[in-house]
């Protein structure tokens, strides 16, 4: 439990150590963030400046749940006007694609005209240089920018976009063009007219496209955002985003207006229908009066019978009365019959056109069917049920701009529909069975009329028929215009449902963009991220050995110190300058040594490096002279035959050294090099072998160790990288300890494995570390005790990260 506990506790202050080194590392870099900080705001601003400026317009409109228009008597007292549409059943139809692509029609927008800018493209909306007009030689491609400048008052020169030639089945192509000329080529045709109110520079290039309105009615579809301004009211807000003012404000006022005029058709689809069936009627009852006035003109003039018995008027006038009760009487009866056969064939209402057309004509459209009052029918319930189950199939059309029909609200008005199909299915029974009574009952009166009238005189008989043709064809002839005038007179009293409150304009419309602040933040923290994320970066994919507590994770073998790094670059600088912080680092290295090694009197120290470069020589010149500083006999080895270096340290070349005594060409005491520091010999490597690997092998080496150990008191190997060569590990056999250097931020964590390696292998004992090179950090500093300012050099350099 305790071990478990000691290694959390170990992990956490790593975390902890880990973290204080990033954050110095930040901080370190602050100049950094300083100047990309700026930098940032520098792009912020320049973004802001350069960005198209965004408006935001906005209009209300006042949605009123019942009609305001006058009704008439009879049949206009219940016309077709929408009741109690639902709010948001409007929200539906304002942000249809198909109402804001009828606004693009009435503004027409067909052609879009831009000046390119440094960043983006300038609309040029209410100052287009010049006019387009379209052919019908040709369908132009949309949404493709011609370019097009003036060269002259008469000519212009137009182009494609060759940036976009790539991804278009359109070539490129460059033309001169004439104003007022249609313009032809492969794939467009369209004439260009100069604008008088816009002056246009010579050479100052525009482009245009000829916009998909689909495509465009759909985005501004998008963009429209449709909202209650209290969800318990009926006031409706438009807003809408865009980067010319004008435009914007132009599409919400055209597109309220269009709302309004589609809201008002509706309310008047079925006075309209009704006014267009009566004018279908009239034409042939004004053919039948005409005829019927001439005929009944002509008998007068022949026969000079005006005058008739009062037999024969009162019989005429019997029979005329009972003609118009059964014509009436039959209408009804057609009228009943279709009704009820569309009940139970279930089909659309819209369908029950089809079935009226034999008795009134082809006029009936829109969803939309003539009220009982047309034929004389005043059943109170009958012409409610008509006219509601009208409203609710108008409802239902409205209702579909903005559900789907699954949608509950569309399922309930589904449910109303049959219910109404069958309480009007049941009315029409009662009503049907009454009018055939009814038409039996006058026809057994007209055939007593009839026989009465066989029995007047021939002449006085065609007379009364003449005239009961001509003043039947008269009575509907005014029947007809009554019923056309008090339709007219229900569509002149209705009123929209919905009225602008607030229209769009420019004054009411806000600047929305870009965002000055906004954008500095956004720019000052892109560019400080920038070094933030290098420097994260950079450590990511940095394997070097960035810090002790690095190498301590990726080894279990002691670490016994660190070195600091050389900034003075000179050999012997614990010599050279005692007091300075990397003697100092040589002195507690002493002192681990002296201690770690404690129990034996004649001390050897192999000083190893995995790959050259790490500063084995360095931490060998350094140590051995830091222990003859303690009056210690000091050996130091160029053990390192193949690439010796420390023969040049001491200022001169000896023909002698490791190699020649190994060969058996010198004797032990003649390749001792005594140098000019007390109590500190050297022994060069000598000169460079064919094998020495071998040499170190041969048992010589072993010999020569055993008389070092008599003569010295401490013996310093600077052995060859292991990583290279084999020599390292064969000196390293007879130390007692064997050094490993490692640089700082030079060292690669796979050469700790390396070492990992060799010591569970075998191949090498008696293993430290040290590292060497040491950039501190502040948490390293702080936590190896090593402050620059108690040394008289203030000696203690800042790393790099």
């Amino acid at each position: 439990m305790t071990s478990s506990n000691e290694f959390l506790k170990n992990l956490v202050n790593e975390e902890k150590q880990q973290i204080k080194a990033f954050q110095y590392k930040l901080v370190s870099k602050w100049y950094w963030f300083l100047i990309f900080g700026i930098l940032g705001l520098g792009g912020g601003l320049m973004y802001t400046f350069y960005s198209p400026h965004k408006y935001q317009a906005k209009c209300t409109i006042l949605v009123q749940n019942e009609s305001n228009a006058l009704r008439g008597k009879e049949f206009f007292d219940d016309d077709g006007s929408l009741r109690g549409i639902n709010v948001q059943d409007h929200i539906g139809v304002l942000k249809s694609s198909s109402l804001s692509k009828q606004v693009l029609i009435n503004l027409n927008w067909n052609v879009s005209w831009y000046q390119k800018m440094p960043f983006f493209n300038q609309d040029l909306y209410g100052l287009a240089p010049f006019y387009v007009y379209k052919t019908d030689r040709r369908e132009n491609p949309n949404d493709f920018p011609l370019f097009v400048k003036m060269i002259s008052e008469e000519e212009y020169m137009v182009r494609s976009d060759n940036t976009i030639l790539e991804s278009s089945e359109i070539s490129y192509f460059e033309a001169k063009g004439k104003f007022g000329v249609p313009f032809e080529n492969e794939h467009f045709s369209f004439v260009l007219e100069k604008n008088n109110d816009v002056i246009v520079p010579l050479e100052a290039e525009f482009f245009f496209v000829f916009n998909n309105m689909e495509n465009l009615s759909v985005q501004y579809a998008d963009n429209l955002n449709v909202t209650l301004e209290d969800l318990k009211g009926n006031l409706i807000e438009l807003e809408l985003k865009g980067i010319t003012a004008q435009r914007i404000v132009d599409f919400l006022n055209e597109l309220s207006e269009e709302y309004i005029e589609f809201c008002l058709s509706e309310k008047n689809k079925i006075s309209k229908n009704t006014i267009r069936f009566i004018d279908m009627q009239l034409e042939g009852v004004v053919d039948s009066l005409e005829q019927t006035g001439h005929l009944f003109s002509d008998f007068q003039s022949k026969n000079q019978s005006s005058n008739l018995e009062r037999e024969a008027d009162l019989a005429m006038a019997d029979l005329k009365r009972l003609e118009e009760e059964y014509a009436l009487s039959e209408r009804k009866l057609n009228y009943i019959r279709n009704l009820n056969q569309y009940i139970n064939n279930s089909v659309q209402f819209s369908k029950v056109e089809h079935h009226l057309q034999q008795d009134f004509g082809n006029e009936l459209v829109n969803n939309s069917i003539l009220s009982p009052s047309v034929v004389d029918i005043t059943d109170p319930g009958l012409n409610n049920l008509v006219l509601k189950l009208g409203e609710l199939y108008g409802k239902k059309e409205i209702l579909s701009y903005s559900v789907k029909k699954n949608e509950p609200n569309m399922l309930v008005l589904e449910k109303e529909i049959r219910h109404t199909k069958q309480s009007l299915k049941e009315n029409l029974q009662n009503l049907l069975v009454n009018t055939e009574n009814d038409l039996s009952s006058i026809a057994r009166q007209m055939s007593g009329v009839k026989s009465k009238l066989v029995r007047l005189p021939k002449m006085e008989q065609k007379f009364i028929n003449f005239k009961r043709r001509y003043d039947l064809n008269n009575d509907l002839y005014t029947f007809l215009l009554k019923k056309r005038a008090e339709a007219e007179i229900t569509i002149a009293s209705n009123v929209p449902n919905s009225q602008i409150l607030d229209r769009a304009s420019l004054m009411s419309t806000n600047k929305v963009g870009p965002k000055t602040i906004l954008n500095l933040i956004i720019g000052f923290l892109i560019g400080i991220s920038m070094p933030f994320i290098f420097i994260k970066t950079r450590d990511y994919f940095n394997n070097t050995i960035g810090s002790i507590y690095e190498l301590e994770r990726e080894t279990s073998l002691p670490v016994l110190g660190v070195i600091s790094h050389n900034r003075h670059r000179k050999d012997f600088l614990v010599c050279n300058r005692p007091r300075s912080g990397i003697t100092e680092s040589f002195r507690s290295l002493r002192t681990d040594l002296e201690n770690l090694l404690a129990e034996n009197k004649q001390k050897v120290i192999s000083v190893q490096s995995v790959m050259p470069g790490e500063g084995k020589s360095f931490v060998s010149l350094n140590l051995a002279a830091i222990l003859a500083m303690n009056n210690e006999k000091v050996l130091l080895v160029e053990a390192d035959m193949r690439k010796p270096g420390l023969n040049r340290v001491f200022g001169s070349i000896r023909s002698n050294g490791m190699s020649s005594y190994l060969k058996g060409e010198d004797a032990f005491d003649d390749i001792i090099f005594q140098t000019k520091f007390e109590n500190l010999s050297f022994i060069p490597a000598g000169p460079v072998p064919l094998n020495p690997a071998e040499l170190l092998a041969n048992g010589k080496f072993k010999g020569f160790m055993e008389k070092a150990r008599i003569q010295y008191n401490y013996i310093i190997l600077d052995s060859a990288p292991v990583s290279v060569v084999t020599d390292g590990l064969l000196s390293g056999k007879y130390a007692d300890l064997n050094l490993f250097v490692l640089r700082h931020h030079f060292s690669r964590k796979e050469h700790v494995n390396y070492i990992n390696k060799l010591v569970d292998k075998g191949s090498v004992k008696n293993v430290t570390i040290l590292l060497n090179d040491f950039r501190a950090n502040g948490v390293d500093v702080k936590d190896f005790g090593y402050q620059s300012g108690y040394y008289k050099d203030n000696y203690l350099p800042k790393g790099k990260i």
